[in-house]
């Protein structure tokens, strides 16, 4: 849209996001992740696999930095066979890219809670 010079734009209105969309986004981005299993309940309990899309928000908190900047933490369990520091650096990476591309919110933090290992 071409505007007259010296006018901008303006916004039509505000765009908020529940918490559990910003929860959701990074447990299906760790879920994505080979290596993790499932994601945890604080109290260290995994999510029934039947359960892991609707209840997916569980097993992450968030906090707010600012207005625009969130820190993430991540309770999963793991599978045998991953290499924790190989999983940690494409998890964090994979959380903080896809809530930046969705939500354009800057991940400063994705810090990560192994509670359990996932025998099969």
């Amino acid at each position: 849209m071409n505007l007259a010079p010296g006018l901008r734009e303006q916004p039509l209105g505000k765009v908020r996001v529940a918490s559990e969309v910003v929860s959701t986004i990074a447990a299906m981005a760790a879920l994505e992740t080979p290596g993790v299993a499932a994601m945890c309940d604080p109290a260290g309990m995994s999510v029934p696999r039947l359960l892991r899309r609707q209840h997916g928000h569980r097993g992450v908190r968030l906090e707010m930095v600012g207005s625009a900047a969130i820190r993430v933490e991540l309770c999963i369990a793991i599978t045998p066979e991953a290499s924790l520091p190989k999983l940690s650096e494409q998890l964090q990476q994979r959380v903080g890219d896809d809530i930046h591309k969705m939500l354009g919110l800057e991940v400063i933090e994705v810090n990560l809670r192994v509670a359990e290992m996932d025998a099969g």
